[in-house]
């Protein structure tokens, strides 16, 4: 039941039975009350208008609460690369400088080694005199070289070490001029590892033996020519393998001497 309505019909039908002034009164009164009523329904507009944008703005409260959660964990993940990428540094320069300094210290060691080598090569036995001269030289120039890498200097220069290593563990012949030497003649040259050197002339019919006491090539008696005629055929793949009986000489074969025998493969 719409008691409201009721009172205002009620207020009506009492208006008719009321003089002027009451008349003017209960006007008044509901004139009153709709003014009431169109401020109340305003307030719930603005309640409804306000409830609505305190929603918006809880909402993008939340959304920011959201954001800033993951711009967190992110600015944190950030953080813990930084602090990585710092200690990464940090032991790249410890390592940059240790590599500068093992730089500083290994020139003048390669310079050493480079000196240490060359020295060896020229109180050796003089055989591929040339090609191992041209290798030495070919290692200082990389020694001054700006454009090639320490490494690769290093590595070089092992390299070369190896080689010479080598020639004590095999047998070779070739034909060369008689290095080191004032005669102006082809020879056929034979390495006995890094033991000895000896020479058979183009008819076989003389050899010969480096001293390395007195850095001069000696002649040897016919006696040893079947020796060293045999050690090129083993050097030449012409015979198998075998144990071979060399003159290893003294300087006194000049004398006529007969040298002393030792084996040597």
């Amino acid at each position: 039941m719409n008691y409201s309505a009721i009172w205002s019909m009620g207020l009506l039908a009492g208006a008719f039975m009321m003089p002027a002034q009451a008349t003017s009164e209960l006007d008044n009164i509901i004139n009153s009350k709709q003014q009431s009523q169109t401020q109340a329904q305003r307030t719930q507009n603005n309640i409804t208008e306000l409830d609505e944008k305190t929603n918006e703005t809880v909402a993008e409260y939340r959304g920011l609460l959201r954001e800033n959660a993951v711009l967190t964990a992110y600015t944190n993940q950030l953080e813990k690369q930084v602090t990585q990428q710092q200690k990464l540094l940090a032991n790249l320069e410890s390592n940059m400088a240790s590599v500068r300094e093992t730089r500083m210290e290994l020139t003048p060691l390669m310079q050493q080694m480079v000196q240490v080598l060359t020295l060896f090569v020229e109180q050796d036995i003089p055989f591929l005199w040339q090609e191992r001269q041209l290798r030495l030289a070919e290692l200082n120039r990389l020694l001054d070289n700006p454009n090639i890498t320490i490494a690769d200097k290093y590595r070089r220069i092992l390299e070369a070490y190896q080689i010479e290593t080598e020639y004590g563990d095999t047998i070779e012949t070739w034909q060369a001029q008689l290095p080191l030497s004032d005669a102006d003649r082809t020879v056929q040259l034979i390495r006995v590892g890094r033991v000895a050197l000896y020479y058979l002339t183009p008819d076989k019919h003389t050899a010969g033996y480096w001293d390395n006491s007195t850095r001069t090539w000696l002649t040897l008696p016919e006696t040893w020519l079947a020796k060293v005629k045999q050690a090129y055929a083993v050097a030449d793949n012409k015979t198998v393998p075998t144990l071979l009986a060399l003159p290893l000489l003294e300087t006194t074969i000049n004398t006529g001497v007969e040298a002393q025998q030792q084996e040597a493969l």
